[in-house]
Formats: C-alpha cells, sequence, structure tokens
C-alpha cells in the first residue's frame, strides 16, 4: 500500500508552501498522519511560516503533522556511508574534491535521489509486513516550476541514458511519478499575468512529458470582488462613485475576473478560488482558515 502525494507546485511566491502546510494541517486535525516534505530548509521555513501555538489550538493535529526538508547532498552521503563498510573510507571520499565536484555536476544525481527517497516515503510500511503506511497523507511543496520539472526528467535521463541498475531504478522512478493514482497535481497560481503563464505551461509540460494532468488549480489570494456574481459585482463597482480606494478595487476585480476568464479557458481543470486572508491571530489561524478554503477538492 503507497501512500498518496499531493503535490503543491507553481511559480516561487505564489503561496505553495502556505497551501501545502494548510492542506495537511486540516488533514491532521481530523486524525490522519500527513507528512510535508518541505522544499526550503526547516529553519528557513520556520521564518516564512510559524507553527507555533500548534498544539495549543489544535492538539490533534500536533500528534499527525509531521514537516522534513529532504537534502538531496545528505541522501547522497547517507548511501554512501550505508555503501562503504568503513566508515573512515566512506569520509574520506565525502570529503574528496573529485567527490564533491561529481556530484555538483553529475546532471540529475541530487534530484534522482531526492525522487528516490520521496519515493521510499510513500512506500513505508508501519512495520514489516504491515498493511498500512506510516502516514497516511504525504504533501511535496515542490520547489519553483524549473526546478520542480527538472527533478522529474532526472529519472527519465537515469532510464534512457544510463544502463543497469541504475537504469532499472531510473525507470521505476519514472514510472511512479506519472502514476496518476499515486500522484495529484495541485498546481497554484494567483491571477497576476506572468503566474498564469507559467502555470498553464507547466501544466503542458507535465502532460506532454508525464502524462500527468492537473487535479485541482488552486487559484490563490483572491479578492472577493474576482468570485462574486456578474450582477453582484456590477452593483459594487457602480457603488464605488467617486471613492479612489472602491474604484481602484473594482478596476482591480474587473482585471481579475477577466483574467480568471481566460485561464479558465485554457486549462482543462477544475479550478478552486482561495480568498485573500487579510488579517489573521496568528500563521496558525492562517493555516487553519486557508485549510478550510481547499475543503472544497476533498
Amino acid at each position: 500500500m503507497t501512500s498518496k502525494i499531493a503535490v503543491f507546485c507553481g511559480k516561487g511566491g505564489v503561496g505553495k508552501t502556505t497551501l501545502a502546510l494548510a492542506y495537511a494541517l486540516r488533514r491532521a486535525a481530523s486524525g490522519r498522519k500527513a507528512v510535508v516534505v518541505s522544499s526550503h530548509p526547516l529553519h528557513e521555513l520556520a521564518v516564512a511560516v510559524s507553527l507555533d501555538g500548534l498544539a495549543a489550538r489544535f492538539p490533534e493535529a500536533a500528534k499527525n503533522l509531521f514537516v522534513v526538508h529532504l537534502d538531496p547532498k545528505e541522501l547522497l552521503q547517507d548511501l554512501m556511508r550505508r555503501t562503504f563498510p568503513s566508515r573512515m573510507l566512506a569520509d574520506r571520499i565525502l570529503d574528496s574534491v573529485i567527490y564533491k565536484s561529481l556530484v555538483d555536476v553529475a546532471p540529475g544525481l541530487k534530484e534522482f535521489y531526492f525522487l528516490s527517497r520521496l519515493r521510499q516515503l510513500a512506500e513505508r510500511r508501519a512495520a514489516a509486513g504491515g498493511e498500512a503506511p506510516d502516514f497516511e497523507l504525504l504533501v511535496w511543496d515542490a520547489p519553483a516550476t524549473g526546478h520542480f520539472l527538472s527533478t522529474l526528467r532526472a529519472a527519465q535521463s537515469f532510464e534512457t541514458y544510463l544502463t543497469g541498475p541504475l537504469a532499472a531504478a531510473g525507470a521505476d522512478v519514472a514510472r511512479f511519478f506519472s502514476d496518476s493514482e499515486a500522484i495529484s497535481i495541485l498546481p497554484v497560481t494567483t491571477l497576476e499575468e506572468m503566474a498564469i503563464q507559467e502555470c498553464v505551461e507547466m501544466c503542458r509540460k507535465l502532460k506532454d512529458e508525464f502524462k500527468l494532468a492537473p487535479e485541482t488549480v488552486l487559484m490563490n489570494m483572491v479578492s472577493p470582488m474576482a468570485t462574486a456574481g456578474a450582477a453582484e459585482f456590477e452593483a459594487l463597482a457602480a457603488s464605488a462613485g467617486s471613492n479612489p480606494a472602491l474604484r481602484f478595487a473594482a478596476a482591480r476585480g474587473r482585471v481579475e475576473r477577466e483574467r480568471a476568464a481566460e485561464w479558465k479557458s485554457l486549462l482543462a481543470a477544475p479550478i478552486l478560488a482561495i480568498p485573500r486572508i487579510r488579517h489573521g491571530e496568528s500563521d496558525i489561524d492562517l493555516l487553519h482558515r486557508a485549510g478550510e478554503s481547499l475543503k472544497e477538492r476533498e
């Protein structure tokens, strides 16, 4: 049995990390064990989003929510230490200029071992011979679009350009990350033009190269103007009068509505609008409210 991997992907700065954590928090609060694999080192993540107060606000989630960062270089170092019987010999190799240069320049090596580890996490059993995975949900807070796609391509490169065990391993990993039964692709974008264009192009490449279609596209930080009904919006716009702030909001809302309509015509996938959250008592509160918006895709 395998844990489903929910992949939050898209342009940098569109809110992937926040929504990935919000999604996992909601599931963990309902009693499901969830692991978030972050593209950020944990000390950087702690600066961006604080989980302080989680145990007090959501004690059930605190027991079931785990956040990890997989460093590809550390994964390779661990492999080397397990491969060589002598720790001293392994450390000498790891400290060598040749090894460090190889890891930095070998195309796709770090990305391949990252995907291999992610797959291992999804396939872990609670115990030897157990029926269920260690956790029910695995969430990948993927890096920005270019790095995300190159990471997925790494396994294909190993399968195509190598032979022997590495090629076989590459084929297995590539097959796993092209399995729509194992992977849920959740692209995230804002209604900014560059973010939309990048999202559309990413979805096209995911379909053409990996046969992966987005399950739901998340339209993040959307204003109420963008989601209001047509009659309601026109009434709000008309009520702006000469108030410059309201007129600006109405003009901005009209642009968002036009972009949303154009974007929907370019993507053959369900779209879920995540409203802009203006105020919150804490980061935990913001994550909870964002998670409530995500429940519609469950």
